[in-house]
Order: structure tokens, then C-alpha cells, then sequence
């Protein structure tokens, strides 16, 4: 079962096509962890904070479209999420601006969304 703490994210891009999932936390202690995204890598099946989706979460015309979700359609979002470029997973693991690399955290999709959706993930590999 998906935790009322989070609140989800489709993130696509201007043309409508399915880039991330992304979880939010809007009752965060801390005004960065309330800024922050976590974007689901689906090979490693971890939601990592991203910086530039973070960054681009708070910017008018990122590119990114954002939309609420909620947890039930998140699971079915979270079969769909295409694996993340090389590029990509090097941004994220090396941030410029918003985080510093201790703030890059990480949480299991098992711990978000549950059994159910972590065991599917794990099968689509």
C-alpha cells in the first residue's frame, strides 16, 4: 500500500511522451526535501532524488509536463517508465545545481508502491 506521504508524478515531455515517475514529498520537514523529485529507475527498481527534474519542477517551460497522480495509476505508470539514458543516470548521479551528492537519497519501490508492482518491475528485466 502506496503511503499518504507521497504525492505522485507523471512527468512527460512537451510532446505528451511518459519520461518519469516521480514521487514528492509536500509535508516534508525541510523546504528541500519539499523541492525535491524522486524519479523511479525501473532497472534498479529505486525512486533516486533527481536534481533536474527537481529543477525543472519548480521552472515554468522545463520541458516536462507534470501531472498529479494518484498511487493507483502510479502503479500501473511505474510498468510503463522507459529506462533513463546513460546521460541521463549520469546527471542525476552527479548534480550541478539543487543537491549535493549526500542529498542524492534514494527509496525502494517496494517501500512506495508495494509487493505487487516491485515483483512486476522486477519481471518486465
Amino acid at each position: 500500500m502506496a503511503s499518504a506521504a507521497w504525492q505522485f508524478w507523471e512527468i512527460t515531455d512537451t510532446e505528451g511522451d511518459l519520461r518519469w515517475l516521480g514521487i514528492t514529498r509536500p509535508r516534508a520537514r525541510t523546504e528541500l526535501e519539499r523541492a525535491t523529485v524522486w524519479t523511479l529507475i525501473p532497472r534498479t527498481r529505486v525512486f533516486i532524488a533527481n536534481w533536474f527534474v527537481s529543477e525543472a519542477w519548480s521552472t515554468e517551460d522545463s520541458g516536462l509536463v507534470f501531472e498529479n497522480i494518484d498511487a493507483e495509476y502510479a502503479r500501473t505508470v511505474a510498468l510503463e517508465v522507459p529506462e533513463p539514458s546513460a546521460e541521463e543516470l549520469s546527471r542525476i548521479t552527479h548534480p550541478e545545481r539543487l543537491l549535493t551528492l549526500d542529498q542524492v537519497d534514494t527509496h525502494t519501490l517496494l517501500k512506495v508502491l508495494g509487493k505487487k508492482v516491485d515483483y512486476a518491475l522486477q519481471k518486465r528485466r
